[in-house]
């Protein structure tokens, strides 16, 4: 059913976190602001009040004489009077949390509170469970024509429906609560499910206010599309009173609150969508078809031919029946991966590579046992990607290296992983610290024996080396991340780098290594690799599509970025990227600001290479795509403003 909410206030993209301060403050004002302050600190959006007049509430006799009442009557009369805050005070609080909140609501539980508080400038009241069928006091409440929050706790299916017509009819703006209104609730009569048939009956808004113990049934309605949580805040849940043993403290709420925000990020919409981290598994795990043996151009293709091998570099096994019975067009090796273009299902066997007319001093990144086949493009600058298995197993001659002279310019990739763990220059574990230096003393070394073989050198202190900083966790946690660029430069500054060029890259937030995501601390912010570079003398490898997804995490603008970093640029990596995890996208499916991307090309006069992600496979197709968008922007013959900010999977 489509959402008939009006107001802003029940239309946000996110889930609205309300802390109910309610009588938890126990009467006493310093209480009340501490725990407005403890909901700012926990990341709620909005605090709430209750405001009574026990004249209007109840009735004299009960007033005079409580033993006439029922006990529960008794005693919540008894913690009321205990918890009542004069007028004075009240506005007090109310202008206080103003202060720190866009938002306060408050709870008028009588008709002369309504007008206290509109004399305050409450912009949402809150209907509670107890007065849910109180036509007359929702009535004073809707003449004030704001939105209006009512809880259904306490209240059957008839009288709900009841109320829902009532409020349609008379045209009110209001959202509603599923609430099982016991302090604290039973696990097992929360009944989340109900939210459903209130969405069902109403089409506005639906939310949770919550009163069990812990927070998982709230974690659960957000899950089942609750679009505002209630929940009763506490300095003390042990305390006296009605409602402290069904509130969070400060931690539990803070806790609360960003499992809710975990839950917002993983929920999605849509169809699926595969990630890049899953993406990157699928590689290593999934399995591509190849040929069981050596196949002749001219042969026909048998069942026999062909199986399914990891890793996943090509045509899914899936495809299987579109290549049996077809003619391959080339010979294909033993175990070699098949392509549709093989059996002349889509253009030709070969893309056209090489000749860009791109002023610039461009490249192309490879393997050090695979780079040489990409000198066939003609590119100005090879950038090569180093294993810790490359360094430590490293043999020349079984590369052609010993005779091979090249024309280009080269650049260095340090390894990220040394054996089953990640290289990390800011960790104070000296096993860590000793096997990072090790891998970089060994990556220089290897570049100054191949600075001989490249005779494009450009950088006056020969070929440049790229190096990742490290400060990086599974967890998201805080650091010290000014003692970790201090450790950072110490460990870099031990490596020997006569000959060569050190080049710290930036880094995008959330990494993806071992097939998961991680979290990064350092040489993210633009401002942070400034100071550090001013500071140490170093320059950087800037990567386009990591500093695009620290400016969408950020909210700040790519020029925004580059304006800090581009006086220690001394190498680019060119990619898109969207959202803040997916990095290495090809140009014009993220977020990137291709204009400001020739800029950058025309500016870094030391060059670039496209890193796309999984660039490399089919001949380097999309390496090709890439390049070939950079040169026909770069000579005016497309526009880049149609490519940008389109969001799609690598």
């Amino acid at each position: 059913m489509a959402d008939k909410s009006k107001s802003w206030f029940f239309q946000r993209a996110g889930t609205w976190i309300v802390a109910e301060i309610g009588i938890n403050h126990n009467g006493s004002e310093e209480t009340a602001i501490q725990l407005v302050n403890a909901a700012l600190l926990a990341g709620a959006d909005a605090v709430k009040f209750q405001v009574r007049d026990l004249a209007e509430v109840y009735t004299r006799k009960v007033l005079d004489d409580s033993l006439t009442a029922e006990q529960g009557t008794q005693y919540l009369l008894h913690e009321l009077r205990k918890a009542e805050i004069e007028k004075e005070g009240l506005q007090r609080l109310v202008q206080y949390a103003q202060s720190k909140f866009p938002s306060v609501l408050a709870t008028p539980f009588d008709c002369a509170s309504v007008a206290f508080l509109e004399e305050l400038g409450v912009p949402v009241y809150k209907v509670g469970s107890p007065d849910f069928t109180n036509l007359p006091l929702i009535d004073r409440i809707h003449q004030t024509r704001k939105p209006i929050l009512l809880s259904t706790g306490m209240s059957s299916e008839q009288e709900i429906r009841a109320v829902i017509h009532h409020l349609e009819a008379e045209g009110a703006d209001f959202a509603l609560l599923h609430c099982q209104s016991t302090y604290p609730a039973g696990i097992g009569d929360i009944q989340l499910t109900f939210m459903d048939r209130l969405r069902e009956w109403s089409g506005v808004p639906v939310g949770y206010s919550g009163h069990e113990r812990g927070f998982a049934p709230t974690l659960a309605a957000v899950a089942r599309g609750a679009k505002i949580i209630e929940r009763h805040i506490t300095l003390d849940s042990r305390a006296d009173g009605p409602d402290h043993s069904s509130s969070l403290e400060p931690d539990e709420f803070r806790a609360m609150v960003q499992a809710i925000r975990e839950i917002e990020a993983c929920l999605g919409s849509g169809p699926r969508r595969s990630g890049q981290g899953e993406q990157i598994n699928r590689v290593a795990l999934g399995k591509s078809l190849v040929t069981t043996r050596k196949i002749r151009q001219g042969e026909t293709l048998q069942t026999q031919d062909l199986s399914a091998k990891s890793p996943a570099r090509g045509v899914s096994p899936l495809q299987l029946h579109e290549f049996l019975g077809k003619k391959v067009l080339r010979d294909l090796e033993a175990e070699e991966y098949i392509l549709p273009k093989d059996v002349g299902q889509e253009g030709k066997i070969e893309i056209p590579r090489g000749n860009y007319r791109i002023n610039k001093n461009w490249g192309i990144v490879g393997r050090l046992n695979d780079f040489q086949e990409y000198l066939s493009w003609k590119p100005k600058l090879i950038e090569i990607h180093l294993t810790w298995r490359d360094l430590v197993n490293f043999e020349p001659q079984k590369l052609g290296l010993a005779l091979a002279g090249y024309d280009q310019d080269l650049v260095v990739h340090a390894p990220e992983y040394y054996q089953d763990a990640l290289i990390d220059f800011t960790d104070p574990d000296a096993k860590v610290r000793d096997y990072s230096v090790e891998m970089l003393r060994l990556t220089c070394q290897l570049a100054r024996s191949l600075a001989g073989k490249f005779r494009g050198i450009r950088g006056p202190r020969g070929p440049r080396v790229v190096v990742h900083p490290g400060g990086h966790f599974t967890r998201s946690q805080s650091s010290d991340r000014k003692t970790q660029y201090s450790v950072l430069a110490a460990n870099l500054r031990e490596v020997d780098t006569e000959g060569v060029e050190l080049l710290v890259e930036n880094m995008p937030p959330f990494p993806w290594y071992f097939g998961g995501q991680w979290f990064n601390t350092i040489f993210l912010d633009p401002l942070e690799i400034r100071d550090f570079c001013r500071g140490t003398g170093f320059s950087i490898c800037y990567d386009t599509s990591h500093a695009q997804l620290e400016c969408n995490r950020q909210g700040i603008s790519i020029r925004d970025f580059s304006r800090e970093v581009l006086p220690f640029v001394r190498h680019l990596h060119v990619a898109d990227g969207a959202d803040v995890t997916q990095e290495g996208l090809q140009l014009g499916h993220g977020n990137l600001d291709l204009n400001h991307l020739v800029e950058l090309i025309q500016r870094v006069e030391s060059g670039f290479i496209a890193e796309i992600w999984k660039g490399h496979l089919h001949q380097g197709e999309g390496f090709h795509q890439a390049l070939s968008l950079i040169q026909d922007m770069m000579n005016g013959k497309v526009s880049t403003s149609h490519s940008c900010g389109c969001s799609s999977n690598p």
